[in-house]
């Protein structure tokens, strides 16, 4: 076979990439079935119609295209970086398709250019995942500086109340290992919600074994946002501590229960840290530290809601009260 038996009319319909023609006028000559079929038009209501008759569009991307398709006509070859092209839709609709195109000058026997030869790639599914890469980079920095924040604001509060190194270590590890705690439980979840009952779980844990029988938790598995999770979670951290050094689980006879539940009409998130059993006067610390601030200060002013904790002898009793705890 040779060049001369093939059928370049039956090259450029089966083609599998969109290929249109206009002539100098920018007018359809032809357009092969890949063309026709993603852009939902037949050949008969192409052929001779001004290309921006055919495909109304926004005066600067009109104005855009036609410069390339004038620099074909003039002969210089050319291309166009991905850009959104109004395509109808099966209902009459429009839907923006990203088309990277190339034109190409066509000549005629005698070299002289009778028109242009446009042939696109859709370029919607790469465009659109650097679209949704960019958006979870930016989010990815957004919560990364967001977190290194509060390293940095946990470190430096707690060297203030720290009276040595040693100290320093023992409140910020375990501090830090709270935060770490609460991000796994949110990067396993993909950062949408995580559930209240996971996370009280998670904060427990290290106290589970030598507790037997001293710890009771109920109430529904409430989706927190990861804004509420890592503040509730630094919170209930501290909690825990508190009730390990000084409290319900630093003495065999004392009990540790932690309820919660959602408001039925406001959907608002109440949860009860309740700690009885406690001998030898109440379970308050003996210092008001970072950890009371954690608690009383920064819980509240980042959920917006409201914390109040009750000391008494024998035990005390923390109220937290969250107003919409699935909001980011």
């Amino acid at each position: 076979m040779s060049i001369t038996d093939l059928d370049f009319d039956s090259l450029f319909a089966i083609t599998p990439t969109p290929l249109m023609v206009l002539d100098t006028s920018l007018r359809f000559v032809a357009a092969n079935h890949c063309y026709l079929s993603v852009t939902a038009r037949k050949l008969e209501d192409l052929v001779g119609r001004f290309v921006f008759d055919a495909f109304p569009d926004t005066p600067e991307r009109q104005e855009l295209m036609r410069g390339f398709f004038e620099a074909a006509l003039a002969g210089e070859e050319n291309s166009q970086a991905p850009h959104p092209f109004a395509i109808v839709r099966p209902d009459g609709g429009y839907q923006d398709v990203w088309w990277m195109t190339h034109q190409l000058p066509i000549h005629n026997a005698t070299g002289k250019i009778i028109g242009v030869l446009q042939h696109c790639r859709d370029m919607s599914d790469e465009v659109n995942a650097k679209r949704m890469r960019d958006v979870i980079s930016t989010e990815y920095d957004h919560r990364v500086r967001n977190m290194l924040a509060k390293v940095s604001a946990v470190a430096r509060r707690s060297a203030h109340s720290a009276g040595s190194l040693q100290q320093f270590i023992a409140d910020f590890d375990p501090r830090i290992a709270a935060m770490a705690r609460a991000h796994e439980l949110l990067v396993h979840g993909g950062w949408e919600r995580l559930g209240l009952g996971e996370l009280v779980a998670g904060e427990l844990q290290p106290y589970v074994g030598r507790i037997d029988g001293q710890l009771s938790t109920s109430g529904p598995n409430v989706p927190l946002s990861s804004h509420v999770a890592q503040a509730l979670g630094m919170a209930l951290h501290e909690l825990a501590t508190n009730a390990a050094k000084y409290g319900a689980l630093s003495q065999p006879e004392g009990h540790l229960d932690v309820h919660w539940s959602l408001g039925a009409s406001d959907g608002a998130l109440r949860l009860v840290w309740t700690e009885t059993g406690t001998k030898g006067g109440s379970s308050q610390p003996q210092q008001s530290g970072f950890g009371s601030t954690i608690i009383d200060r920064v819980l509240p002013a980042e959920t917006g809601g409201a914390v109040s904790r009750a000391f008494k002898p024998g035990g005390m009793v923390c109220t937290v009260e969250i107003p919409v705890p699935t909001r980011s």
